[in-house]
């Protein structure tokens, strides 16, 4: 009786092993794929229709792999990569690459679930740092037509690479877009441009306070000459020409506040305020 009752026992969860299943419930942007692993008979292996939106069942032994076949951005990130004058320069780039629909299964027999960091990720970051390396950091940090040279120049790159894996075993995805952020100064870097930056400003100050004082000095030179010609012109003396600029003061002044108070030379003068 026992025997019988663990024979029973045994076959019900076999039973309830093989009755179970996998669910899988991709969402809207994702392809499910199956992956079988039977345990007892049967091929295992990568089911070639994918599970779309809605509910699939699978065997209990079954994995479902969910793929996003919307665009999907892959950031990237630069430390200290350098430009064409061996300055070290920190960015962000980006690349966005779209999975073919209904290719999913494809996808992950040929090139697996991290299809991204074995089969892209590095090429594609080679190929950055090299084009980066041609330009000047100047460019790099601030000329937008340098950046979207660099841009067409990775996605034809990043395309053909795709392309020519593809011949061996197909690669079913789409480089849609590539973008290249503004370098930026690492920290040490930046310090010491604020510095150069600091220099230069203080230099170019310095200059235009010189190139200021040369303009005042000859607009007074020009004005001296300008008077003396004046006095010769009129055949006045020294005394008879500042009496005359005084009596133009006073009156544009009105004859009020009259700051200062002569005897009619340029020999004696009164500072009236004081």
């Amino acid at each position: 009786m026992r025997k019988i009752f663990t024979y029973a026992i045994g076959a019900l969860a076999m039973a309830a092993t093989f009755n179970s299943c996998t669910v899988a419930t991709p969402d809207a942007d994702q392809e499910g794929v199956w992956v079988k692993k039977p345990w007892f008979l049967g091929h295992g292996g990568v089911d070639e229709t994918p599970a779309s939106t809605g509910l699939s069942y699978g065997a209990f032994s079954s994995e479902v792999i969910y793929f996003t076949i919307t665009p999907v951005r892959y950031d990237e990130q630069f430390d200290d990569i350098f430009s064409n004058d061996n300055t070290p320069l920190d960015f962000n780039t980006y690349i966005n690459i779209q999975i073919e629909p209904g290719k999913s299964p494809i996808l992950l027999k040929n090139y697996g679930e991290n299809w991204y960091i074995h089969n892209i990720q590095v090429y594609y970051r080679n190929k950055t740092r090299e084009y980066v390396s041609m330009y000047s950091p100047f460019d790099l940090i601030s000329n937008r037509e340098v950046l979207n040279k660099i841009d067409a120049q990775l996605i034809a790159d990043m395309r053909n690479y795709v392309a020519s894996l593809s011949k061996e075993k197909e690669f079913p995805i789409v480089i849609k877009s590539v973008t290249t952020g503004a370098a930026r100064p690492n920290k040490d870097q930046l310090t010491e441009m604020n510095r150069t930056a600091s220099y230069i400003q203080a230099k170019r100050s310095e200059e235009q306070k010189t190139i200021a004082e040369k303009a005042r000095a000859e607009s007074e030179r020009q004005r001296a000459i300008a008077d003396k010609a004046y006095m010769a012109e009129m055949n006045l003396s020294a005394d008879q020409y500042i009496q005359l600029k005084a009596w133009e003061i006073i009156e544009k002044k009105n004859g009020a506040n009259i700051d200062v108070l002569f005897d009619g030379s340029a020999n004696k003068m009164w500072n009236v305020r004081r």
